[in-house]
Parts: structure tokens; sequence; C-alpha cells
């Protein structure tokens, strides 16, 4: 199975969009900020999905990359780990 990461990267190599290459690397970049704070608070995804009271689930789609954040989740992830991620 190829890595998820390269199949975005394939994508925007074949398709090219600016915008679409500024929104995956801002994507990205909140989702690692999100990694780096559940690895301090020492959370697994299920506490990260419970603090939220969400599905585990939808947290691994989250930090998966390859699922669209809304401006919710990531109010709802920020109220979570009370931090900023924009």
């Amino acid at each position: 199975m190829k890595d998820k990461n390269r199949i975005i990267d394939d994508w925007l190599e074949q398709h090219g969009d600016h915008e679409i290459e500024k929104f995956v690397a801002k994507n990205m970049a909140i989702i690692e900020k999100v990694r780096i704070k559940l690895d301090a608070l020492g959370w697994s995804k299920r506490q990260f999905a419970e603090a939220m009271g969400i599905k585990p689930s939808e947290v691994s789609k989250w930090l998966s990359g390859t699922h669209n954040l809304t401006m919710k989740s990531i109010v709802k992830m920020e109220s979570a780990l009370g931090i900023d991620l924009s």
C-alpha cells in the first residue's frame, strides 16, 4: 500500500494547484501541532476523542492528513488541547 503522504504528493505533482498546495500545507501544519501536543500530554487518540466527545475514528481521519479539517473541528481540537492551532 502506498504511503498516504506520497498519494497527496503524487496528486499535487499531477495537478499542480497552488491553492491546494497551500491548503494541504496548512492542514498538515495543524495536524503536526496536534500530534506534538498529544505527545506532550501523553494522550492517545482515544483519550483525545473522549476529550472532544467524538469517535476515535474521526480523530484517526483528522490525524491521517487525508481528511479536510473544518473550522469547527479545529476549534474543537483547540478547546480540548488548550492551544491555538491557527
